[in-house]
């Protein structure tokens, strides 16, 4: 059931879409900080709740992940998402 591919906007609406794609699809909003000099990475995560209530945590989320808009998989869960609404 492959779309269309969608190119999105990065609107808050839109993250917030991508941030709810990605936890369907990946069950959650996580990655590892290789910027630090530690020998193992630092682990980060969020919840769809942090990214909506913080506008700091918005944008880190923003940062950190807006490359996936551009996965097919997370595009698609995307399209249905917001067809849902």
């Amino acid at each position: 059931m492959s779309s269309v591919f969608k190119k999105y906007r990065m609107t808050r609406k839109n993250v917030l879409l991508l941030a709810q794609a990605i936890i369907n699809v990946y069950g959650k909003i996580a990655w590892q900080d290789y910027a630090s000099d530690s020998a193992y990475p630092d682990q980060h995560s969020l919840t769809l709740n942090e990214i909506k209530g913080s506008s700091e945590k918005f944008e880190r989320f923003r940062n950190e992940f807006a490359h996936q808009m551009y996965n097919t998989v997370i595009n698609d869960e995307m399209q249905r998402l917001e067809h849902d609404i």
